[in-house]
């Protein structure tokens, strides 16, 4: 997955329409991270 998919998802997840560009900085493979443990958390939720 791309960088500006994944940072999409992450958007969609967090209900933001925040400028969440700053995370193109990351490693495709750190986003992808991110999106997991943001995913979990919010299915704990």
């Amino acid at each position: 997955m791309k960088k500006d998919e994944l940072i999409k998802i992450l958007q969609k997840v967090l209900e933001t329409d925040a400028e969440l560009d700053f995370l193109k900085k990351l490693e495709e493979k750190e986003i992808e991270t991110l999106v997991a443990c943001i995913r979990d958390k919010v299915d704990q939720g």
